[in-house]
């Protein structure tokens, strides 16, 4: 669980999600990652969430922290695998994520829920939807993985949106919009479950082999979860959507899609451009399933057409970018290839740290002794 920050003096989000736990069947634990914004803070932070654990018995409750990570990283260096400090850590989305993959493997998990700490769980049956479907097969295709939607305060599953934004010729500043008429498109579909070209973050379910042979591109820095359903496709792997599978997202004051900021479309920009090029290379190396813009639509694929750079300028030129936004996005094009070469690395690595966390058992025995809280 991770996504905003739990304040050390103050009421966050994550108690709102342990006490929605806490009323489900008991037959699963939960580990709670523990990220900190700055070192001096980790202490605090640990002991802080442990009182919020404590506060539900009912949860087996696993805290892991920078105790427990510099454990995992002893362990992979002893396997000759200190690479993984790269992809795995406590600090940015993506190695955090891959934390969330990489710990409940160690663990023999044969099933992952990923929840981040601003989502409620208001279906008793959320697990059991979860999960159940997970390794089955739908329209002659695995379903490695899963996604559901997320609640909206007024109780839908879609985003509300500028009435001005809606109709803008702009391709970014209609995202809330396009978004919309994906999950829309699937609703139409018929059936519970729908192979789909998005995910959340924060309602994301995982086999235990595609956790094991996908991890999140510790490259990205925004929209983690898309970009590795599109990793998962170049992998031969399938995500789905189950309609029923649904939470309450209730992100902090500043946390929420409709907080747009010069920051978040830059990084908009630069991982539809990724992306884009990630799905050109897929269709030209025989190691990977080819992957297309056309497959992906309507979100994410209909940023990552050939015309999308125009439109990233000028929504950039708008919101105030500061620079020359026509020179920013050809510098980020031009860094592209290369982005995609580090990507491919990685690619190769992950499933060599998957396998080598989940044959140690020293390593098992450790982390559950230490995020358990004996000694």
């Amino acid at each position: 669980m991770y996504d905003h920050p739990t304040p050390i003096d103050a009421q966050g989000t994550l108690e709102a999600l342990l006490g929605s736990l806490s009323q489900l069947s008991p037959d699963f634990y939960l580990l709670v990652l523990v990220a900190v914004t700055s070192d001096d803070v980790a202490a605090a932070a640990e002991t802080r969430v442990r009182e919020m654990t404590a506060r539900h018995p009912e949860l087996q409750a696993l805290v892991f922290g920078r105790e427990q990570c510099e454990c995992l990283y002893r362990s992979l260096d002893r396997q000759h695998l200190a690479l993984a400090r790269d992809f795995l850590g406590l600090r940015r989305y993506p190695l955090i994520r891959n934390l969330q993959l990489a710990v409940p493997l160690s663990l023999g998990s044969k099933a992952i829920v990923a929840l981040d700490d601003d989502e409620i769980v208001v279906d008793p049956a959320f697990l059991d939807k979860a999960v159940t479907l997970l390794g089955t097969r739908e329209n002659e295709k695995r379903v490695d993985g899963v996604s559901g939607h997320y609640l909206q305060p007024d109780g839908g599953i879609l985003l509300q949106v500028d009435p001005a934004k809606r109709s803008s010729d702009n391709l970014f500043d209609r995202k809330a919009q396009v978004m919309n008429e994906a999950t829309e498109m699937l609703e139409e579909h018929p059936g519970l479950l729908v192979e789909t070209p998005f995910c959340f973050g924060g309602n994301m379910e995982f086999t235990e082999d595609l956790a094991a042979s996908v991890g999140f591109d510790p490259g990205i820095t925004r929209g983690e979860d898309i970009d590795y359903l599109i990793n998962a496709r170049m992998g031969s792997r399938s995500f789905f959507l189950r309609k029923d599978l649904t939470i309450l997202h209730c992100p902090p004051e500043g946390g929420s899609y409709k907080d747009t900021t010069t920051s978040k479309l830059e990084q908009d920009v630069i991982r539809f451009l990724y992306e884009r090029q990630k799905i050109d290379v897929s269709q030209e190396n025989r190691a990977l399933h080819p992957v297309t813009a056309e497959e992906l639509k309507p979100y994410p694929g209909e940023f990552l057409g050939r015309d999308v750079e125009e439109d990233a300028v000028e929504a950039l030129s708008s919101a105030g970018f500061a620079g020359n936004a026509k020179d920013f996005v050809t510098t980020v094009n031009a860094e592209m290839p290369a982005r995609v070469d580090r990507y491919l690395s990685f690619r190769e690595e992950w499933p060599r740290v998957t396998a080598a966390v989940r044959e140690s058992a020293s390593l098992r025995d450790a982390l559950l002794k230490q995020m358990s809280g004996s000694r």
